[in-house]
C-alpha cells in the first residue's frame, strides 16, 4: 500500500470549494420530472394512482348519475301506469 501526503492547507481550501459548492446547489428532485433509477419515482406512482382514483371516482359518480335518473324514470311510469290502472278499475282518476 502506498502513502498519499497532502497538505493541510491544500485540504482545506479543497474542503472549504466543496462546501460551498454543496451550499450553492439545491436539492429539487421533482424540478423537472422524476430521477432515474431513483425512489422519486415512486412520487410519479403516486400522482399517477391518485390521478386514476380521481377518474375512476368521476366515472363512478357519471355511473350513479345515469342510475339515479334511470329510476326516476322508472318510478314516474309506474306512478302513470298506476294512475291508469286505477281509472280504469273505476277507482277514481289521475
Amino acid at each position: 500500500m502506498s502513502e498519499i501526503k497532502v497538505k493541510e492547507a491544500t485540504l482545506k481550501k479543497h474542503s472549504t470549494k466543496l462546501e460551498s459548492k454543496v451550499k450553492s446547489d439545491e436539492y429539487l428532485p421533482m424540478k423537472g420530472g422524476n430521477m432515474a433509477y431513483s425512489q422519486a419515482n415512486s412520487i410519479n406512482h403516486f400522482r399517477t394512482a391518485l390521478y386514476d382514483l380521481v377518474d375512476a371516482v368521476d366515472n363512478f359518480q357519471g355511473v350513479v348519475g345515469t342510475d339515479a335518473k334511470r329510476l326516476k324514470e322508472l318510478g314516474a311510469s309506474y306512478t302513470r301506469k298506476d294512475q291508469e290502472l286505477k281509472g280504469s278499475m273505476g277507482l277514481g282518476g289521475k
